[in-house]
């Protein structure tokens, strides 16, 4: 298995390390939502993925619309979280991330560059819809919460959703407003 290193913070190759470095840009951004099933996770800094590009694709029923997803693209930047993880959840959030395959990319953090483990949705020809608002909430929160950079949030609040309302399968504290249940 990969292991995860910052050679600028004195980790060193040889190193055994208990714990991976995960970069999240999507829901897992906002500290409730990844500590909800991920227990462990413990916020370390924040980071840009260069070349990619932040899409949202393939409809979720938990979500009740498209999740977000990376796909490469010369030039672009996606603006996330890293998470240091023990490595006793690697399994529950491979779990977590069903529909998505592991990708070890290089974040640019203020500590240097650190190797990550992100999630790309295995469907790379999927095409590209709307996210819930709940979705869009959580992200822009989590963005908010980690403090990215400003204008990258603003990006995020101007991305389209598709208007859903109702109630998603997703239990925390923020989606409490936006989780009503529709009259029939």
């Amino acid at each position: 298995m990969f292991q995860s290193a910052v050679l600028s913070r004195g980790n060193s190759m040889n190193q055994v390390m208990t714990f991976f470095y995960y970069f999240a840009y999507g829901s897992n951004l906002l500290g409730d939502r990844i500590r909800y099933k991920q227990k462990g996770a413990q916020y370390d800094c924040n980071g840009r993925l260069d070349n990619f590009r932040l899409e949202f694709a393939n409809y979720s029923e938990r979500w009740q619309g498209a999740l977000a997803t990376v796909m490469e693209e010369n030039g672009k930047e996606v603006w996330g979280c890293v998470w240091k993880m023990p490595n006793e959840y690697s399994e529950s959030l491979d779990e977590q991330e069903k529909g998505y395959h592991r990708l070890m990319v290089p974040v640019h953090t203020s500590h240097g560059v650190i190797i990550c483990r992100t999630y790309q949705y295995s469907d790379l020809q999927a095409d590209p819809m709307p996210p819930s608002p709940h979705y869009k909430l959580v992200i822009v929160e989590g963005a908010k919460e980690h403090k990215l950079p400003s204008a990258y949030i603003k990006g995020l609040e101007s991305i389209k959703d598709n208007g859903f309302k109702g109630s998603v399968d997703v239990d925390i504290p923020l989606l409490a407003k936006l989780n009503v249940k529709t009259e029939l």
